[in-house]
């Protein structure tokens, strides 16, 4: 992913520079499998648009139906979009992450704009597109009620498989460097690392109001009521 956002592994890890295999390369390894299902785990398929153009394209005579994981960027270019579409697309992982611009902004993750996410939703449902959208909890500006503001925005919008984290600050990210060096490091228990546990002092919350917060986003995301107003929208 070409993309600096400080919460995440991935540019520590493995760096910011995609490698593109050759799309001839790609196909061919579709028609070997005859899959008609594929599913491409790539972080961000679309971080050189030009790139993903000429991949979609080739996969059009196919014929096959294929997930992925891409960014909200991905609506914003007519042509990309179209031939999302064509290819076989029909379900991304899209990271939201969250509804505070701040929190956007302070994490490098600006390009998201929450007041297009709606918008952005019902593109992707018009084209048959399910949607897989990913939260993130603990940020900075979130306050206490961020999980149930983010709970009534995923049942509005209709967000098909919807998934939340707590934020997590990974050894090598700027986040943990960060808040090692603001001294909110509370464990070094790596096990704990999960995106599921509270191991570091939020800024505008207990860790006891986040974790509650993040259980209850889940049951009431997917309370039966939930699922069902989701379905019908």
């Amino acid at each position: 992913c070409i993309h600096d956002c400080d919460f995440c592994v991935v540019p520590s890890a493995w760096g910011r520079r995609p490698f593109e295999k050759p799309v001839e390369h790609v196909v061919e390894d579709v028609r070997r499998t005859r899959a008609r299902h594929v599913i491409f785990i790539d972080l961000n398929l679309i971080s050189h648009p030009d790139y993903a153009k000429e991949l979609f394209a080739a996969l059009i005579p196919l014929g096959i139906r294929w997930y992925g994981l891409s960014t909200t960027r991905i609506t914003r270019d007519p042509e990309l979009l179209d031939l999302t579409v064509r290819s076989g697309c029909r379900g991304l992982l899209l990271g939201f992450e969250t509804l505070s611009h701040d929190n956007l902004r302070s994490s490098k993750k600006g390009f998201n704009d929450p007041r297009n996410y709606k918008d952005i939703v019902k593109k992707l449902h018009e084209r048959g597109i399910s949607i897989n959208g990913t939260f993130v909890f603990g940020l900075d500006e979130d306050t206490p009620e961020i999980s149930q503001r983010t709970a009534e925005f995923v049942i509005d919008a209709a967000i098909d498989l919807p998934r939340f984290a707590v934020a997590t600050p990974f050894p090598g990210t700027t986040l943990f460097k960060r808040l090692e060096a603001e001294g909110r490091i509370l464990t070094r228990d790596f096990s704990l690392y999960d995106g599921q546990h509270v191991v570091f002092q939020p800024a505008r919350m207990t860790p006891e109001q986040l974790i509650e917060g993040h259980t209850e986003v889940w049951k009431r995301v997917y309370s039966v009521s939930s699922i069902a107003r989701r379905i019908a929208s």
